[in-house]
Parts: C-alpha cells; structure tokens; sequence
C-alpha cells in the first residue's frame, strides 16, 4: 500500500487490514479491489470486498503486504485504464516483484471481457505471480484452477453483455445489428419495414439517386460547387423539401459520410454525452454501414475532384488558411479562413453563421498568432525523437499485455486443447458403450454421450475462443513495434525540415497526418484586436522590444535632448517601450513615465525617423516579443500518422494502417 495515499490508509483501517513481514517461506499477498459504480450504488463497496479479502488471506496464512483499490472503474477497462492496477503491476515489473500473489474477491473483479481480464493475469504469472479468487477458493497454481478460472472469465464476459445490453438499451442492440435507429435519414436512402420491431433499415431510394448520380458527374466534370447547384436546380433535380439546392447543402450531401463512405455513425465520439470519467454515458459509438450510392471508383473521382476545389468561404489577398477545416470549435462546428472586416486575417467558426441566425458565440480567432501558438507544439512533437520513443513504447504497452510471451500462451493453450480434445473423444466412446451395454437404443446412446461431454465441449470452446484472442493480441503487439519503429524513422527523416515549410507545405503535410486541432478554451476577452501603434511598429519592423539597461540606454543616449520642455528623455523612452510590450493604451500608461499626452506627443515628434535610428543601435540588444493584440486559444492537437505517407507521399498506400501518434 502507498503509505502516501490518506484514502488507502482509510480503506485499511476500515477493513482491519494488517500488514505484516512475512515470515521465512510465507507468501506475500496484496489485494486488488475494484468496484464499478454501478456495485457501489446496490452498496457492495471497497469495504464490502476488502474485508472478505483480508478474511481469506488470514485463513491462508499470507502476509498481507500491500492494498490496491480502484473503486468506481468498470471491468470492461484494461489494466492500463485502472490507475491502481497500473500501479500495482508496475510494482510486480519490479527486478524482484514485491508481491507472491494477488487476491481478489470475485472473478470479475480482474476483468468482466477477456482483452480486460486475461493479459495482466498471463503477465503476472511470467512474472512468478499468481492469483488467488475469495469466491470459489482458487487460484491459478494449478490446471485444476486455470480451468475453473477460465470458467469464470466466461461468466464474467456473459454478465458484462448482459450489463450492455441492458444500460445501452435497444437502440445500442440496433445500431450494432444495423438498423435504423431513427432520426434523420440520409438524402439517398429511406427507410425499410418501418414499424417493424427490429427489421427497421436504411436502404437506397430509386427517387434520390438519379440526383445524386447527376450531381457527382457535373462536380467531377466542373469542379464548381455553384456550377453543379445550378444546373441540378435547373434540371429539377431538387432536395426532399422541393427546395433548390444550395452550395453548402450539396456539398454537405455528396461529401458526407453516407454517400460517400457508405455509412452513419450512431452516437458520435464528438458529441456524446460523457461521464464524469469521460467515456460515453448512453453507449459506445457504431458505425452502421449502408449500401453504396456510388462504386469505389465514382467515390474516387468525387474524393479526387473534392480535394482540388479550396475548401472554406472564398479567401482573398492569396493567404493560405491551412488550419481551415482541421481546427475544431469548442462548439463542435469547424474554423474556416476569414478576414475580419475585410483587413485581419483570421479564423471564423461555422456554427458562428448558421442559417436563421441562431449561430453559435464562439469568437473569431486572428490567422497569425494561432497558427503560431498551433505549430510550435506540433513541430516540436514531430521533431522531439525522445518523445516520439516515448509515444512508440507507449503504443507497445498498451498493446494487450506489456511482457506476455505470447508464443509460449498460445503453444500451453494448444496443448490444452489438444489434451482436451482426447479427453473429449475417450469420454464420448465410453458413455456410448456404457449406454449401448445399459441397454439403450441407439438414438438414446447418442443422447447421453452427448450429454456426457456437453461441459468438455464448453470448455473446449471457451479455450479456443481464448486462443484466438492470445493470437490476435500477439499480432497486435507485433504490429505495434513496426508502427513504433516507423514512427521514429518519420521523425528521424522529417524533423530538420519541419520548420521551413511554407503555408501550402503546412497544409498538405496536415492532411497526410491527418490532424486536428481542437480548441479547449476560447482566447481571453480583454483587448482583443485592439491595435497598439507602438507594438505594431515592431511587428512591422521585425524586432523584439529591447530592455533599456543603463548599457542600452548609454548607446542611444546622444540621440536624444539633454533637456526637454517636458519629460524626462529616458523615462519617456521607457514609456514607449512599456507600451510596445505591454499594449496598454496611452491612458493606462503607468504614472511613473509622465502623462499620457506627453509621451503621445513625443511618440508622435519621434516616430518620422528618431524612433528607427534609436531603435537600430539596440537591434542586436536582448529583448522581448512586442505585444499581440490578439491571444491565441487553448488548443489539444491530435495526429494520426500514415508513416508511409510522411516518408514518400508519392508512393502508394492503399490500405495501410493508420496509428495514433501524438497528442499535445
């Protein structure tokens, strides 16, 4: 137990846990207890297990050594999700594990579905660690009690389905099965045996489908959005409403997941309600696939002749926008290019102008200083070899079971189920001859060997299941070193060149990887876009605002009038320089410097020319960022990375894996 954690000690003490030494040749025993939230509302809380746990080890004789408890986390959570079962295997990784054996109360308690319950149980084991079960009294020591665990493991995974299916409730069951779940329908496809329970889905409608099939050849043919609206709206080929087509609507239509990817996805990760804990409240997002409108190589041609049309509103003065599109709102809608008042460029939210003018109230955000704040980070995680190491071991880690010799599991289960399988086939010959010497009939016979080895059977089907698992988790974690090791030859290759690259480079190289930006907290308020004249004179020059040491001011010191009729010349300078760090107005100006109005005038006298010549003395002088009259906001950056594509974007990649690389 962590003598720092006042909640363990609690937990201890509640439960009259006492730790001891062990004695010569005594097992040292922790105890992992988990609860989901659901047990701690019937009132089956830590406490309730602990106690049973310590029971049990004091009738074993174990030395109680150390407690871990993750009270409110779901079984279907994998040991890296559970923060004390991460802490607890951490300790057992140990040269010389601190522990002999860990106990919990119930089989479910490890894990309620097997990627969840069996990993962390193998890696222990490898480790020279076992674990023992209150209920039923077993541990995993013996052939007899890998068995009867396998058993529960089962049990475990049927009473989680159960769980499922009765906290998602039937549109969950729907969506997976896919069918309709209700709400919109797609352009393009309606509904089949509506009304009828469980047969409801969305299947293509004929009435749609010559509109759409026109609108992708005249987007093809013209690359024109409004070209294509107005030749479909003169042909009549209008949307469900009768209504004519607009630019955004069509686009929105053609572009989107039902048409084009041939699906729906049914509680999105983007707009589902979350728990405290952040995971979904109501259920886990489905995709539920549709039948295609178009063949892969019509979605092809549409993809292809999308990519070539600029996405967001039109964009004058030449400036590449490239985070339009891959900047997410904290409304959920994205930021595209815009130019405030026609002069600052920036970022606006789409949800901002909505039709009906119920928009949302996210701010617009200025171009320069967000794309800064965003590439900073980004470069820096791409370029960061130990970092992206780190990000590689974590992929490895996480993958199912840390140090699990998967080859070695896979040949036990063979043999298992090989000596199952004999096992199997003596009992069916025995239970049929003793049946046939019993006098039953054939078809009798039949029915009692069948009986006879029914539980074998069972068995038999569960370690297969578990074989193909052990199987799949070792291919996953192979796959994962390959992806780790391609993610550092990325880096490796990419990193020098990373902060060169011009706004169309940026903005490609976004779209390989795939990555967005999602902002977590707006810019403050404050003087947003307020102009400073001062701060603007060195953004325009190019320079930092130098510190006026009693060095710096000795160079420039000539420049200036011994006396003036007002101010004092060095604290008026000081002034100035306050102002193009600070971007205060001249009415905040701090009164140490003298009015506001004198130090304006001086700005004012000196601006023409003075001002330059003082300032090009001190450019090789330290100093600091000249004021922003805009912030940037808050941002979380998410890539996901196509090695393949970011070593040679020429070649081709169909079909590779796409991997999560970084998050900032």
């Amino acid at each position: 137990m962590d003598p720092e954690n006042e909640e363990l000690r609690a937990l201890a003490d509640e439960i009259g846990a006492v730790f001891k030494d062990p004695a010569p040749g005594q097992l040292r025993a922790v105890a992992y207890l988990r609860v989901s939230t659901e047990d701690q509302k019937k009132g089956y809380g830590l406490s309730y297990t602990g106690k049973r746990v310590i029971k049990y080890l004091a009738k074993k004789g174990y030395a109680l050594v150390g407690i871990y408890a993750d009270g409110g986390f779901s079984g279907s959570l994998e040991a890296h999700e559970r923060p004390d079962l991460t802490r607890l295997m951490g300790h057992a990784r140990r040269p010389k594990p601190l522990m002999d054996i860990v106990c919990v109360a119930e089989a479910r308690a490890i894990g309620r579905r097997d990627r969840a319950f069996w990993p962390w149980v193998w890696e222990l084991e490898d480790l020279g660690v076992y674990t023992a079960v209150v209920k039923g009294d077993y541990d995993n020591t013996t052939d007899e009690g890998r068995s009867r665990m396998r058993k529960d493991a089962d049990k475990a995974e049927d009473e989680r389905e159960t769980i499922r299916d009765r906290t998602q409730g039937g549109l969950q069951e729907k969506a997976e099965d896919g069918g309709y779940t209700g709400g919109f329908v797609p352009f393009g496809y309606m509904i089949a045996s509506q009304g009828v329970k469980g047969e409801s889905r969305l299947v293509l409608n004929p009435d749609d489908l010559p509109t759409l099939g026109r609108g992708r050849r005249l987007f093809v043919q013209t690359k024109s959005w409004p070209d294509t609206v107005a030749v479909l709206n003169a042909e009549q080929l209008l949307t469900k409403s009768g209504r004519p087509w607009s630019d955004q609507n069509l686009q929105k239509i053609m572009l989107g997941d039902a048409v084009l990817r041939s699906r729906i996805v049914f509680r999105k990760k983007s707009k589902a309600r979350l728990d405290r804990d952040g995971r979904p409240l109501f259920g886990e997002s489905v995709t539920i696939h549709l039948p295609p409108v178009f063949t892969p190589q019509e979605v092809a041609e549409l993809e292809e002749a999308a990519r070539l049309v600029k996405k967001g509103p039109p964009v004058n003065r030449g400036r590449t926008y490239w985070l339009s599109g891959r900047l997410i709102a904290r409304c959920g809608e994205c930021y595209t290019g815009h130019r405030k008042n026609g002069r600052v460029p920036g970022y606006r939210c789409n949800g901002s102008v909505s039709s009906g003018g119920r928009g949302c109230d996210c701010p617009f955000i200025e171009a320069e200083v967000t794309e800064s704040a965003f590439w900073g980070p980004f470069a820096a995680a791409l370029g960061d070899i130990d970092r992206l190491r780190k990000v590689a071991k974590d992929w490895t880690d996480v993958s199912a079971g840390q140090n699990i010799n998967h080859a070695e599991r896979i040949a036990d289960l063979d043999k298992q189920i090989s000596a199952l399988r004999r096992t199997k086939n003596v009992t069916l010959r025995v239970a049929l001859r003793g049946a046939i010497e019993e006098g039953a009939s054939d078809e009798e016979a039949e029915e009692a060997a069948a009986a006879a080895v029914r539980p074998l059977g069972e068995e038999l089907a569960s370690l297969a299941s578990l074989r193909a698992e052990a199987s799949a988790w070792q291919a996953e974690t192979e796959q994962a070193g390959q992806r780790a090791q391609d993610l550092l030859a990325m880096a490796q290759k990419a990193h020098r060149k990373l902060e060169s690259l011009s706004p169309e480079q940026k903005q490609r190289l976004l779209e390989l990887l795939d990555t967005v930006a999602t902002v977590t907290k707006n810019p403050p308020k404050g003087r947003q876009g307020t102009p400073c004249a001062l701060s603007a004179w060195f953004h325009e020059h190019e320079r930092c605002v130098p510190h006026l040491t009693d060095n710096a001011w000795a160079v420039i010191a000539d420049l200036f009038p011994a006396a003036m009729r007002r101010g004092e010349p060095r604290k008026v300078v000081e002034g100035l320089l306050h102002k193009a760090r600070t971007g205060v107005t001249w009415q905040s100006l701090p009164v140490e410097y003298g009015s506001h109005t004198m130090l304006h005038n001086h700005w004012t006298r000196w601006r023409p020319g003075l001002w330059r010549e003082a300032m090009d003395r001190l450019a090789d002088l330290p100093g600091v960022e000249p004021f922003r009259p805009w912030a940037a906001p808050s941002m979380s950056i998410r890539t996901w990375v196509v090695p393949e594509l970011f070593l040679d974007a020429e070649q081709n990649v169909a079909g590779c894996s796409r991997s999560r690389a970084s998050r900032t």
